[in-house]
């Protein structure tokens, strides 16, 4: 098929003469349009190659759409609240600021919050880390104002508690009676009744909505996404790229825009994904 398609070309140009490239692809276009079959005949003839050109533009138009953004969003960073009454870890005065959106039922909030949390462990004086939260499921709600009613009292068990429930995620989705909950806050050693009292707070309610907002504001919709110092960096990745990410926002030139962005693993369904 594609030998008769060479064929009629071939005789278009032959009949005529002497033609300019812009007179040749009208040419050609027309005689496609009086012969919209033998296009067709060759795409289903050939259409394992057919996909892979279109898979191949599809990741292209990505790719220079993410670009696009980083881009954008190098010159025009985001600008998160930081609340000085919620938890944080590294320095207040180190040079990178990473803003985590998170989910407590998420596969790959896991993942990326043991990345995110070893960087700062291991380099405490270069990273700031504030960990917000965008539920997806009534369960990862109710798990996120555990969080911030243990960090009301008590900001280092609040991260241990953070700790144990991405340990035990799948457990902790599978846990109708609460029995998985109660024994981490026994791990944790939480006192039950002045969690109780905190958890009746309208300020965690206020918290949860107010980064659920700030992350619609943004245009994030998936979990996990980071913001490196305002620059969003979508989905989990292994350590070692998200410091390459890391080191291409710091960079703020020319050559950090136009390199190559690295697309992490989200979810935008993550339940099903358990």
């Amino acid at each position: 098929m594609l030998k008769r398609i060479a064929l009629v070309i071939c005789l278009v140009v032959m009949f005529s003469g002497c033609v300019n490239k812009q007179m040749l692809k009208e040419q050609i276009a027309e005689v496609i349009r009086e012969n919209p079959q033998i296009v067709l005949d060759a795409m289903r003839e050939n259409s394992v190659d057919m996909l892979t050109i279109v898979e191949q533009g599809i990741d292209q138009r990505e790719k220079q759409k993410r670009e696009a953004m980083l881009e954008a969003e190098i010159k025009n960073p985001f600008k998160p609240r930081v609340w000085s009454e919620r938890p944080m870890l590294g320095s207040p005065e180190a040079p990178v600021t990473i803003v985590e959106y998170t989910d407590f039922l998420c596969p790959y909030c896991s993942k990326g919050a043991k990345v995110v949390s070893k960087l700062v462990a291991e380099q405490p004086e270069k990273y700031r880390l504030i960990f917000k939260h965008l539920p997806m499921h009534k369960n990862s709600r109710e798990l996120a104002l555990v969080f911030e009613a243990i960090a009301q009292f008590d900001k280092e068990r609040a991260y241990k508690f953070h700790d144990l429930a991405f340990e035990r995620q799948k457990d902790l989705y599978e846990d109708k009676e609460g029995i998985v909950l109660s024994k981490i806050l026994e791990e944790v050693a939480v006192d039950p009744d002045l969690l109780q009292k905190h958890l009746r707070s309208p300020k965690l309610q206020a918290f949860l909505l107010a980064d659920e907002k700030e992350a619609g504001a943004f245009g994030i919709d998936a979990t996990p996404t980071f913001l490196v110092n305002g620059v969003s960096v979508r989905g989990y990745l292994p350590a070692d790229r998200f410091e390459q990410m890391v080191d291409m926002i710091m960079e703020k030139s020319g050559k950090a825009a136009t390199s190559e962005t690295i697309e992490g693993e989200v979810c935008e369904d993550c339940l099903n994904q358990m």
